[in-house]
C-alpha cells in the first residue's frame, strides 16, 4: 500500500484512500460524513478499473475520430472535433484498423 492509493473493502464495497497514520499506513473512508479509520481486520482491495469490451460501433468510432485528427495534423486543416465522424473520408484505413485490432485485444487481455 502507498499514501493516496484508492481501496475499496470487500465486504460492501466501500471506497476509501490509505493515508499516514504515525508510523503506520491505515485506510480512511467516510460512512455518513464522518471519517473514519478502517479496522485492520477488515479486507481491502485496491480500487483498480478494469475497461470492458467496447461494441464494434464505439471501435469504429474512436478509431474514425483518430483518423480525423491525423488527417488535419498532418494536412494543416482545422480539427472539427464537435462533429462526429460518419466514415465516409476515411483518410488512412491502416490507422482504423490497427487502432480497432488493439481495442479488442486490450479488453481480451484486461479479462484474462
Amino acid at each position: 500500500m502507498t499514501v493516496g492509493e484508492r481501496m475499496v473493502r470487500v465486504d460492501d464495497g466501500m471506497k476509501g484512500v490509505v493515508v499516514q497514520n504515525g508510523p503506520e499506513l491505515r485506510i480512511l473512508y467516510v460512512d455518513r460524513g464522518e471519517e473514519r479509520m478502517a479496522l485492520k481486520s477488515e479486507q481491502w482491495v485496491r480500487d483498480e478499473y478494469q475497461p470492458g469490451p467496447l461494441r464494434n460501433a464505439e471501435k469504429m468510432l474512436i478509431a474514425l475520430h483518430a483518423d480525423r485528427a491525423l488527417r488535419a495534423f498532418e494536412k494543416h486543416e482545422p480539427l472539427k472535433f464537435w462533429d462526429t465522424p460518419d466514415g465516409s473520408e476515411i483518410y488512412d484505413p491502416g490507422l482504423i484498423e490497427v487502432i480497432q485490432v488493439y481495442l479488442t485485444l486490450r479488453t481480451t487481455r484486461a479479462a484474462g
